[in-house]
């Protein structure tokens, strides 16, 4: 598990238990990791993305004047080749070139290529990460899927904060040339100011939906055009459906940056969604329609704190990233700020799953007493 300023952790029993997890040192300057991936073929082999950058150098510092340095700079990706013990750099940014890796993905045929979106664009290896091009620099690269049965077939996601460029991209030649998808003939957006994040159907890989978000921050989140687009195609990107928008739920008020979507590995009717401010949302029906999901602990209760871990599921919004299990499809991880959790049972029960797993990120602002030196104040 990364963490957005503790580090890089793992665990070994599922994020179960007491002192679930264990702290892995990198042996580099690593606060932020936002990306994981651990090759399929050899799982001794894994690559993580440092950072968490909310703009980039095209239109940094991002958005508003309060959130110019909340987040944290990369020194670009590292690889281990013993299952983490040592870890070295294999793309080498330093942090004063204000970076960041959102999402990584290896070939399922060929570990050796490799694919790694940045806030400076899409980049490939070809040669297991000992090189890196940019072979699509529009910034704020966000995600990649990669089609299984033909390999040369890559969609990927850009866009954040209004950036230049923005849009669905479709390769059909593994990344010398792209197309951007038209979403209008299909009645999505134009344009949008936020992000988007996909999630491929595993039984049937041409099915691919995708999150979109239209807020940056900077709009009034009382325009209508502040809004989430949840889009789906069944034939891996040429074209485009709209199957869900709204202006109250999902990516409303940070789509630019803390939404997530994820369907059913065999059972692509089957969608979970999430945002901010409003937690988590199920689609039975292909995406048509979500409804909120109110999960039961593993106590039995909804809201008696006294019998779950803290912090509780409903007590978090900013959410990032919901992952199925890849063989067991009733066990469903939820990642939020206020850590992981997971059902086992396909979304009646929750489990906290934070034990052990010590990361915070301070607020831009702290200060010091002027007559205790030992006095520290800062926001959480």
């Amino acid at each position: 598990a990364g963490s957005a300023s503790g580090g890089l952790w793992k665990s070994t029993t599922g994020g179960s238990g007491e002192n679930a997890w264990e702290y892995i040192r990198t042996g580099h300057q690593v606060l932020g990791v936002s990306a994981i991936e651990i090759d399929p073929i050899d799982p001794n082999i894994m690559f993580i993305g440092t950072g968490e950058a909310y703009g980039s150098s095209e239109n940094f510092p991002g958005i508003g004047p309060q959130r110019t340095t909340r987040g944290s700079y990369g020194i670009g990706i590292l690889k281990s080749t013993d299952g983490g013990l040592s870890w070295t750099k294999s793309l080498d940014w330093s942090l004063n070139q204000k970076r960041s890796v959102q999402k990584i993905h290896i070939n399922p045929h060929r570990s050796e290529s490799i694919w790694a979106a940045t806030t400076d664009g899409m980049y490939q290896s070809l040669d297991g990460g000992g090189t890196w091009r940019n072979i699509h620099s529009i910034p704020m690269a966000t995600d990649i899927a990669i089609h299984p049965i033909d390999t040369n077939i890559v969609m990927v996601t850009h866009g954040g904060m209004g950036s230049e460029g923005h849009g669905i991209y479709r390769t059909t030649d593994g990344g010398k040339n792209f197309t951007k998808a038209n979403l209008v003939t299909g009645g999505g957006p134009a344009e949008y100011r936020g992000k988007a994040v996909l999630s491929m159907s595993l039984e049937k890989p041409d099915i691919v939906y995708a999150s979109i978000g239209n807020s940056d921050g900077n709009l009034n989140y009382e325009d209508e055009d502040i809004r989430t687009w949840v889009m789906k195609t069944e034939d891996f990107g040429t074209t485009w459906n709209l199957v869900f928008t709204d202006t109250e739920i999902l990516a409303r008020v940070q789509g630019w940056y803390a939404h997530a979507i994820a369907v059913h590995p065999r059972d692509e009717n089957i969608v979970w969604a999430a945002g901010q401010p409003f937690s988590l949302f199920k689609s039975t029906s292909g995406g048509s329609n979500f409804e909120a999901v109110s999960l039961v602990n593993v106590a039995g209760t909804t809201d008696d704190r006294e019998n779950d871990v803290y912090p509780y599921l409903s007590d978090w919004a900013d959410y990032h990233d919901i992952i199925y299990h890849p063989t067991m499809h009733d066990t469903v991880y939820f990642i939020n700020d206020g850590g992981i959790f997971k059902t086992t049972d396909g979304g009646l029960t929750i489990e906290n799953c934070n034990s052990g797993y010590q990361t915070v990120q301070f607020y831009n602002g702290v200060s010091n007493s002027n007559t205790n030196q030992n006095l520290f104040l800062g926001g959480l």
